[in-house]
């Protein structure tokens, strides 16, 4: 069965059954597509294309363009069973349904984006924007389409920050960090006062303890609100900002290093990965006060992102060494802490980080909680 896919974002391309047709297709004869595409009926009159594209012509004039371009769209987009793309008639112009294609920007205005659960599905979507729609694209004495491209743009963007927003609370609420702050880095060039993105940017901060840079988040985004916007942020953001300097003063004051992990069954030693990767985010530790740096290097076995080169391979029971000795040191050495590791997902721990476990919480008493 033939296939046409159109992609309007990054500019106009035409692949039919694979083959990219588009140099055979002009700029104006994209638009003309776009537009009929575009309508909600699907269909359009040929006076209002010309209103778009050759307003600036005679009447004669413009309608030989019109006709010149359509015959370009039937010669170039043909499938073997000779449907053309559009059907054409005196005073009309309209999708033929009959044609097999597929669009990037009617995949994206048909979606229910607020009903989206689906984290593959928006992360599709996304991927949908490779830029601006008509980017890079030659199209000259066609104000009105001009200014209609501008008006697409900036509706596009519109959806493409709720696909952001959906990504951003999605992650979010499945403690998918690292995911979550990428998003919220890419979403924040679009749409950089948003409190909300904030908000959640804290947050995660927040449960990393990771509290010098919740505090210099925090201060960057308000004067940056102050300069570019001329406000404050909301009393809720205010109050939040006052938590975390709260309970970064509590924890100095008492030596407590809060760090919540997603556990993983079904890969040995993930438990202890995931304790790796929170205590290396949350800045608070230096490495070398606790392990040589062979413990660290067989640490870094586990988890990739340590401050160590990764071995090609060592015995686990080194690595779980390495790991006790690490969380022993937290919890008894000279600048001891209290030490809080909460699972996010309720999982069971591995059977190796379950053994370790064991030993850590004989060793460490009270000092270390395992929620």
């Amino acid at each position: 069965m033939s296939m046409l896919y159109i992609t309007f974002m990054g500019g106009p391309r035409f692949l039919l059954d694979g083959a990219d047709v588009s140099d055979q297709i002009s700029s104006k004869a994209a638009a003309i597509i776009a537009l009929v595409l575009m309508k909600e009926t699907r269909q359009m009159r040929r006076s209002d294309i010309i209103s778009y594209l050759w307003s600036e012509s005679s009447d004669d004039a413009a309608k030989y363009n019109l006709r010149f371009n359509l015959w370009q769209i039937k010669k170039a987009l043909v499938q073997a069973d000779s449907e053309s793309l559009l059907l054409v008639s005196k005073d009309d112009i309209k999708v033929n349904p009959n044609f097999s294609f597929l669009c990037d920007i009617s995949e994206i205005e048909q979606a229910a984006l607020e009903d989206i659960n689906s984290i593959a599905e928006l992360k599709h979507l996304l991927s949908l924007f490779r830029g601006d729609f008509f980017e890079n694209c030659s199209l000259h004495n066609c104000e009105n389409f001009l200014e209609y491209i501008i008006q697409r743009r900036y509706y596009l963007e519109n959806r493409k920050l709720v696909v952001y927003h959906r990504l951003i609370r999605l992650t979010y609420e499945n403690a998918l960090d690292d995911d979550c702050l990428q998003f919220m880095s890419a979403c924040e060039e679009i749409d950089p006062y948003n409190e909300d993105i904030a908000k959640i940017r804290l947050e995660i901060l927040i449960r990393r303890s990771a509290w010098r840079d919740a505090v210099q988040y925090y201060q960057m985004f308000y004067s940056r609100l102050l300069r570019d916007v001329g406000a404050e942020p909301s009393p809720e953001l205010q109050e939040l900002s006052k938590q975390f300097r709260l309970q970064k003063t509590r924890d100095m004051e008492e030596n407590v290093l809060h760090l919540e992990v997603c556990t993983i069954p079904s890969l040995p030693g993930g438990w202890m990965s995931q304790v790796l990767k929170a205590l290396c985010q949350s800045n608070q530790i230096t490495w070398s006060d606790h392990l040589t740096q062979r413990q660290l290097s067989d640490l870094a076995y586990l988890q990739p992102i340590l401050p160590a080169q990764t071995p090609t391979c060592v015995p686990m029971v080194r690595v779980a060494e390495a790991f006790i000795d690490l969380i022993t040191g937290l919890c008894t050495g000279k600048q001891a802490c209290r030490l809080e590791i909460r699972s996010l997902n309720g999982a069971p721990l591995d059977a190796l980080s379950r053994d370790v476990a064991e030993v850590l919480q004989k060793k460490c008493s009270h000092k270390l909680v395992i929620l």
